[in-house]
């Protein structure tokens, strides 16, 4: 049996996720191109946490209404967080490095669920 429950997310921190796979056709990319120095490896899209719930909800098919948003001042924290870890990947995308999109990134992870 799957129990569902309510998840409050926040609607002001942001990411650019990107699957592991992803990520590591990435390194293999900057490795056979003998890249050095920084490279960031994120996705192509910036994302709050609520609207990536939002997408894996409904990829998964779960409802919407067990998503609730949040703050991050609405939550007591150990320590400050940023509230934006998005990364700017347009060297990594010059190079080739084309990660799909977020919605296909999830789609095909959650074929194995």
């Amino acid at each position: 049996m799957l129990l569902l429950i309510e998840l409050s997310l926040f609607i002001d921190e942001f990411r650019t996720p990107v699957s592991a796979a992803t990520a590591a056709k990435g390194l293999l990319l900057a490795v056979e191109q003998k890249i050095a120095g920084i490279w960031h490896l994120g996705g192509k899209e910036k994302v709050s946490r609520y609207q990536f719930g939002c997408l894996l909800a409904e990829i998964l098919q779960f409802p919407l209404t067990l998503l609730k948003t949040c703050r991050q001042q609405d939550i007591a924290m150990a320590a400050p967080r940023s509230p934006d870890t998005s990364l700017d990947s347009s060297k990594v995308f010059a190079l080739g490095y084309q990660p799909l999109s977020l919605r296909e990134e999830l789609s095909s992870i959650a074929q194995y669920l």
